[in-house]
């Protein structure tokens, strides 16, 4: 009697292989995708909540203030700080937002008496962490754009306050390094107020 050795071709060797192969593919994707699901995306909702927050903030305003699409009289105007005036019939309340870049959180305060005296600052979203900052999106330190009729640039130092027809508010909000291979998350929000002339 001739005794045969049993063993694998191959064909049937490479198969098997294949096999594993296209296995190990699809649990590395599934698991890579939970992490994604439960690690980054909490993170990457969290800095959009905060950026739809602040932005709703800034245009519209909440029950403490008014938002810039209320302004009736601008005060100040530059790159990292906005204060206007608003109300009816007179504009004698008014509110302040400010970018520090410090901490790198925008901060409101109001005022009362057209902008002579302002309570304690505040930052915007009240609940933003140490570790998420704020920035100017497409240049660092300018979160506030202001243009003049016809779209043109108005230009602080050269043009006059009441020349501001439009804010932009420009920012990039990420917590801390924003990068996505260290699991963090990061959005950017650019949008604009009318100032009305009265």
């Amino acid at each position: 009697m001739v005794k045969t050795k049993k063993a694998a071709t191959l064909i049937e060797l490479i198969m098997t292989m294949l096999i594993i192969s296209i296995v190990a593919a699809a649990v590395a994707g599934a698991v890579i995708f939970f992490i994604q699901l439960f690690v980054y995306s909490p993170r990457q909702l969290d800095t959009q909540k905060i950026a739809d927050e602040l932005n709703s903030i800034i245009i519209e305003g909440n029950p403490d203030a008014r938002g810039l699409r209320y302004t009736r009289n601008i005060i100040d105007a530059s790159a990292v700080q906005f204060s206007y005036s608003y109300g009816y019939p007179a504009a004698a309340l008014s509110a302040r937002f400010r970018w520090d870049s410090g901490d790198g959180h925008i901060y409101r305060s109001t005022s009362s008496d057209q902008g002579t005296s302002w309570s304690a600052e505040g930052a915007v979203p009240y609940y933003i962490s140490a570790l998420t900052t704020i920035d100017g999106k497409d240049t660092p330190g300018a979160i506030f754009i202001y243009k003049k009729a016809l779209d043109a640039d108005w230009i602080s130092g050269v043009d006059a306050l009441v020349d501001i027809r439009r804010v932009i508010i420009n920012f990039n909000v990420q917590t801390a390094t924003g990068n996505f291979d260290d699991w963090q998350g990061s959005t950017n929000l650019t949008s604009s107020a009318e100032i009305k002339s009265f």
